[in-house]
């Protein structure tokens, strides 16, 4: 490059130098590069600040140079120069030592053509390789600024919409596919050694190789994300490759915007690369932090008002539909065009179409109990009101409403005593002025609702859920037994309490909290909630399992055989209990003289402690009594105990829709 150097306000002679540079800062002499030389020689000519044009008749700007250069001069920062052939060509001015480069107007650059004859010779303001490269930083601006984000953000944000992958996959494969394109269109028309690249181009283009290479290894480790997420159940795979997924999709996000810095300085256009910058980081940081706080609901993000929906229609819908539905907390949801979108894989969706999500969501169940418990954040918890498609209203009549102003999304009970049932279970007896439990007939659909507790331990909210129980456990156990010596186990309990049992658990924030609690004390609970056991009506066939706590939704279905013990029924319940050790069961003495009265034909009932039910070969005994074809059974325990009597269940023959798992 040369650049033709002049000043003042006077007519004054011209001088030369020979410079370099590949981008629109001001150049160097050839002489501060490695190597460079001086090549420009024989130079006249003057500077006229004020010739006037005999084309225009105005005044203007005059400069006349006259040079030699050898076309090839051997010095790597020269261009050689071919005879009738086209080159690029730059011009430009200096206003003075401190002020730098400047364009001279508005067609900084062109191509010049020397030739051996005067007809051959030409010169294009226009055609340029430059104009190739704004083409190139237009597109790159395009692509990386606002397709990559907008990749970026559907798949962060909008994970519940059917649509969100497609948006996600055509959005970044026309980023791969663009930018793959146009970087090699940019090399192909402007591909300088390396050696004679300068500093901002030199990184520029370091960085767009490097960016090339990395989306497509990052197109190939999405679709491998996807397909894991789709077929696979090893957790530890899928989450390996999705944290992969992420951290090299943000990395290329930084390391393009980067590179458009460079490119904008390079163009000299600063100024519109900070603006649009600027526009798109605010953009992501606004949906981000509406992500996180949830400040901002604009009308279409909204939770819609939702219709009303019962239980026991939404698993009709499953069992007849094949509906992906599951409940969480009073809301059902829609998972089926979340369950590949699942961070931790859809085969944890997938294995709990049916069942209430809130136990996972809060931390205290794992899917199929092969992972430890996983509290969820809070923009998970908003996921599900994006996936709801319907509302399940509280059972009416559970609890008498003593106060229509209160509400049973937030419900103050106070502790009225705790009884210790074995050395780690308690029975909390609680109540409300504002609410009473129903002392009408125990309707079927009440049993097996559970309550969510919540406690603010350590400045954190901590939610747990707990099943509630109607019978009252003082007065069965005097009926079973006049000697009193049962109804000396179970404290008697006043009319309208709520009755909840808990096991006591080291390291448990609520359970420990709960046994902290003295008498006036008060809990903070929602509910009832859940589908519960789903039952219409007393009657049919059915098993039940039980795994520690797991056994308290099962005392109202054996107390109601217990009362209607001389009224024809057609309730037959079969009940697995199990116990780590003998010295955690409770409640035992309850249910074992009740089947003893009432006979097996009406209340079987088998309890086992760990090493019992290796003795009695109990998954066999398990498949025995799936192949008898009941009309449901339940399943309720820890998540490990549930996916394990639910797989020999479906071994025994007893199909998925039948299995109810709480």
């Amino acid at each position: 490059m040369y650049v033709a150097i002049g000043g003042g306000d006077t007519v004054s002679p011209i001088f030369l130098i020979d410079l370099w540079s590949e981008n629109h800062d001001e150049p160097s002499e050839d002489t501060d590069y490695w190597s460079g030389t001086e090549d420009v020689i024989d130079v006249t000519g003057y500077y006229d600040p004020s010739y006037l044009d005999p084309a225009t008749g105005e005044t203007t700007t005059f400069i006349n140079a006259t040079f030699s250069r050898l076309l090839n001069t051997g010095d790597i920062w020269d261009t050689i120069i071919e005879a009738d052939k086209h080159i690029d060509i730059n011009w430009g001015y200096k206003k003075g030592k401190k002020f730098g480069f400047d364009e001279h107007d508005s067609y900084s650059q062109g191509r010049i053509k020397f030739a051996r004859s005067a007809d051959n010779e030409s010169f294009s303001k226009e055609d340029s390789k430059y104009f190739g490269l704004a083409i190139h930083l237009v597109l790159m601006t395009i692509f990386w600024t606002i397709m990559a984000p907008i990749a970026i953000m559907v798949a962060r944000y909008g994970k519940h919409l059917k649509c969100w992958y497609w948006c996600h996959l055509i959005s970044f494969a026309i980023v791969i596919i663009g930018t793959i394109i146009s970087v090699s269109y940019a090399y192909q028309i402007h591909h300088t050694p390396t050696v004679q690249t300068t500093k901002k181009p030199r990184y520029h283009s370091r960085l767009g190789f490097i960016i090339t290479c990395l989306i497509l290894g990052q197109g190939f480790i999405g679709l491998i994300c996807k397909f894991l997420q789709t077929k696979s159940s090893v957790f530890s795979i899928i989450s390996q490759v999705r944290r992969a997924h992420k951290a090299i999709g943000y990395g290329l996000l930084i390391l393009a915007l980067m590179n458009n810095t460079y490119g904008f300085a390079i163009m000299s256009m600063e100024i519109v690369h900070d603006i649009m910058l600027a526009i798109c980081l605010a953009i992501m940081f606004l949906f981000e932090l509406r992500h996180q706080l949830s400040f901002w609901k604009p009308g279409f993000l909204c939770l819609k008002k939702l219709p009303e929906m019962s239980h026991q229609e939404a698993m009709e819908m499953i069992e007849k539909e094949g509906a992906k539905l599951m409940f969480c907390d009073e809301l059902v949801m829609n998972i089926g065009p979340f369950i590949t979108s699942h961070p931790g894989g859809g085969y944890m969706l997938r294995d709990t179409i049916g069942e209430d999500a809130g136990k996972y969501m809060v931390g205290c169940s794992s899917i199929n109990g092969e992972l430890m418990p996983y509290a969820h954040s809070r923009p998970a918890f908003d996921y599900t009101k994006k996936l709801a498609i319907a509302k399940v209203p509280y059972p009416e009549g559970y609890l008498e409403k003593l106060d229509e102003s209160e509400t049973n999304n937030l419900m103050h009970w106070a502790v009225s005593f705790q009884h210790a049932l074995n050395e780690t279970t308690r029975l909390i007896s609680l109540s409300s002025p504002h609410f009473r439990l129903s002392q009408e007939q125990l309707q079927p659909s009440y049993i097996g609702k559970h309550f969510k507790v919540t406690a603010k331990i350590g400045g954190t909210a901590i939610s747990r859920y707990y099943s509630a129980f109607f019978a009252d456990l003082h007065s069965w156990a005097q009926e079973l037994d006049n000697s009193g010596k049962l109804s000396n186990n179970y404290p008697a309990c006043s009319e309208g309490n709520l009755q909840l049992i808990y096991r006591v658990y080291g390291l448990g924030k609520i359970t420990q909290y709960l046994s902290n609690l003295s008498a006036e004390n008060i809990v903070e609970l929602k509910g009832p909630l859940g589908p519960g056991l789903l039952l219409n009506n007393y009657s049919g066939n059915y098993l039940g399992f039980a795994g520690g706590t797991g056994i308290i939704p099962f005392l109202d279905v054996v107390h109601y055989l217990w009362l209607s013990k001389d009224n024809p029924s057609s309730l037959k319940l079969t009940l697995f209990a199990s116990f780590r050790t003998v010295e955690d069961a409770f409640c035992i003495d309850l249910l074992e003289e009740t089947s003893r009265i009432l006979g097996e034909d009406k209340f079987k009932f088998v309890v086992m402690v760990d090493k019992q039910a290796k003795d009695m070969n109990f998954p066999e005994i398990i498949k025995k009594y799936a192949g008898s074809n009941p009309d449901r059974a339940w399943v309720c325990g820890p998540s490990g105990y549930n996916n394990f009597i639910k797989s020999l269940l479906i071994e025994g023959g007893l199909g998925r829709k039948k299995i109810i798992v709480m």
